[in-house]
């Protein structure tokens, strides 16, 4: 067998792996107390967990594809440094947003597919997340391709990488305001609110003097 056809056999084995790990884990699920009726294993998928493995996936494919058909293993380069390091600075952002420090956190919700679930802001598919994904999947296949090609990571534009960022940026301010928003509606009617207005007490008719 070539080496390329070992390159081939070994990015088979690592999309194999990573789909094990996605299918049989919950690596990319939301973390935290689940609501009633939801068991772990259930709840929502993470669109910053996503894109975090998305972009490890990526090097991992790269990396090895590089060492076998050239016997080199290619050098981090700054703009990769870049892209993991927004990865990863947005799921560690996305993570303290779900559980702040002296907070309950909130509860997962069950999924309803991986899809719907990163692209719905708890009020129906969100631009801002929409906008995410497009970002990390179109810059994510052009890193992919472009480096295979020149069989070395792919040197990744500044703007782009700026791109990138801004999108993550966006993504996790607005999902601040998301938990506010789903807490809001989540919060238990008062038990007044709920009976509706007290009634007033019937008037004592009043006795002549």
């Amino acid at each position: 067998m070539t080496m390329q056809g070992y390159a081939v056999l070994y990015s088979a084995l690592v999309i194999a792996l990573f789909a094990a790990v996605v299918w049989k884990t919950d690596i990319l699920r939301d973390r935290g107390p689940l609501v009633p009726g939801v068991v772990n294993g259930q709840q929502t998928f993470s669109l910053a967990r996503s894109q975090l493995i998305w972009w490890t996936f990526l090097v991992a494919v790269i990396a090895g594809w590089t060492l076998l058909t050239t016997n080199n293993l290619p050098a981090p380069t700054l703009e990769l440094l870049g892209l993991l390091g927004i990865s990863v600075a947005t799921s560690g952002a996305a993570s303290l947003i779900d559980a702040p420090s002296g907070a309950i956190p909130a509860s997962a919700q069950r999924s309803r597919g991986w899809l719907q679930d990163v692209l719905d802001d708890g009020q129906g598919v969100s631009i801002h997340r929409y906008q995410a994904l497009l970002a990390n999947v179109g810059i994510g296949v052009a890193f992919l391709y472009k480096s295979v090609q020149l069989q070395s990571f792919y040197p990744i534009d500044a703007s782009w990488l700026v791109v990138l960022g801004l999108s993550s940026a966006t993504y996790v301010g607005m999902k601040s305001r998301e938990g506010g928003a789903i807490a809001a509606q989540a919060a238990p009617i008062p038990a007044q609110q709920a009976s509706g207005p007290a009634s007033a007490p019937p008037s004592t008719p009043a006795v002549p003097a």
